[in-house]
């Protein structure tokens, strides 16, 4: 029975024992898990707060997350600086590294963005680069000084005023930015107003005379522009198979439509995309295109297109129904949908090259042009055409004066 009592009270001792410990344990427990709550709350104003500490670590809590800003005292977020970038290292930017000329004149294919592929079909005529041996020719009896239109100075061009620009302002800026890139030389002629005829007719004897300093020459209407900005012009006389010695001039077929065929029946090529070659048959042409529309001229009936009217064209209806038949084997006609038109005219000329958007002067010309000199480039563009305008801007009076030619405009 002892035994048994014993027995018994050495099992109460360890259950006791046991007891205890667990009570430590859950203490010690307690206090450890008591360490990682939340921090104390802090105290009444001016009451330090009390942080309950490990009694073995001593470490005190972390400090609180701060709380969220409500959206009145939230900082703004930060607005981008302007751009430190000037309008000069833009152009540079652009010539350099955007619209650099991608092939050389007598590559055999062109291929854009890697997607279509036009391929030269004979000979390369031109297996150099002209560079100032060839000039591209605005003209206008329209000073273009108002708001929004291309000689006004004082203040640029600018996407960020799109509805106030000016078109064929666009237009004029994109045959400036395209000699730019190809290093060709460009000239703004101011002309003088025809008292009997419309001032389109100053385009043979104008041209003639910027002719004689150069090899060729392109004349451009402002509602015209070079579509691929990087593709030599000189590339694109080769594709066309224009041959400097027996090609005088080269012209863009029309759509096909009534209204624009001569008393022939044959479609007019359009005289707002002429190409020009420095040799005597051209010389002869101009002269005949421009005494055309001239009382006691070779053909009399020529008159009638002194001034234009719906499906009567001026200096175009004199020269394609009467000019280039007296020259056929002097003339390139060239095909409408690459050297004419624009796609979204469902004209059947798409304008693949050369762009004439004669029904998208006001709206779909700024699309185009929106492409080639997106955001601050068109402003850049302007500020240098500005900036040089004594190179290139001549009047009428000036180019007859002889002030165009090089030699004169290197005089003292």
């Amino acid at each position: 029975m002892f035994g048994a009592q014993a027995r018994s009270n050495k099992a109460t001792v360890l259950f006791v024992g046991a007891v205890v410990f667990m009570a430590v344990f859950v203490g010690l427990v307690y206090n450890h898990l008591d360490y990682w709550s939340a921090p104390a709350k802090t105290a009444a104003p001016n009451v330090p707060a009390v942080v309950v500490e490990d009694d073995k670590s001593k470490t005190p809590a972390p400090p609180a997350p701060p709380a969220p800003e409500s959206e009145s005292n939230a900082e703004a977020p930060a607005i981008p600086e302007e751009s430190s970038i000037t309008n000069a290292q833009l152009r540079q930017t652009y010539l350099k590294d955007i619209y650099s000329p991608s092939i050389k004149p007598d590559a055999k294919k062109y291929k854009p963005w890697g997607a279509f592929e036009w391929e030269l079909p004979g000979e390369a005529f031109f297996k150099e680069g002209l560079g100032e041996d060839l000039c591209i020719i605005d003209l206008d009896s329209r000073g273009f000084l108002e708001p929004g239109q291309v000689f006004h100075g004082d203040q640029l061009m600018s996407w960020d005023h799109a509805d106030k620009l000016h078109g064929l302002s666009t237009g004029i800026l994109n045959h400036w930015v395209y000699a730019q890139i190809h290093g060709y030389k460009y000239y703004y002629i101011e002309i003088d107003e025809y008292e009997d005829r419309r001032d389109s007719w100053k385009k043979p004897p104008i041209m003639a005379e910027i002719l004689k300093d150069h090899k060729t020459c392109i004349y451009m209407d402002s509602d015209a522009i070079f579509h691929h900005m990087d593709l030599p012009f000189e590339w694109l006389m080769n594709y066309w198979q224009i041959n400097p010695e027996n090609n005088s001039m080269a012209l863009a077929f029309d759509p096909v439509s009534e209204k624009n065929t001569d008393k022939f029946g044959q479609v007019y090529v359009n005289t707002g995309f002429i190409v020009v070659q420095n040799n005597e048959k051209t010389f002869e042409i101009m002269t005949e295109w421009e005494d055309c529309a001239n009382d006691g001229g070779k053909h009399p009936e020529c008159t009638e297109f002194r001034t234009n009217g719906p499906g009567h064209p001026t200096d175009q209806g004199g020269f394609g129904t009467y000019t280039r038949y007296d020259f056929e084997d002097d003339i390139k006609q060239l095909p409408c949908t690459e050297a004419n038109g624009f796609l979204e005219s469902h004209s059947g000329c798409a304008g693949i090259f050369i762009k004439h958007l004669w029904t998208g002067k006001k709206d779909w010309i700024k699309i185009s042009i929106g492409e080639q000199l997106p955001g601050r480039y068109l402003e850049a563009f302007h500020e240098g055409f500005l900036a040089e305008k004594e190179s290139y801007y001549f009047t009428e009076k000036d180019l007859f004066d002889g002030k165009t030619h090089p030699q004169v405009a290197a005089s003292p």
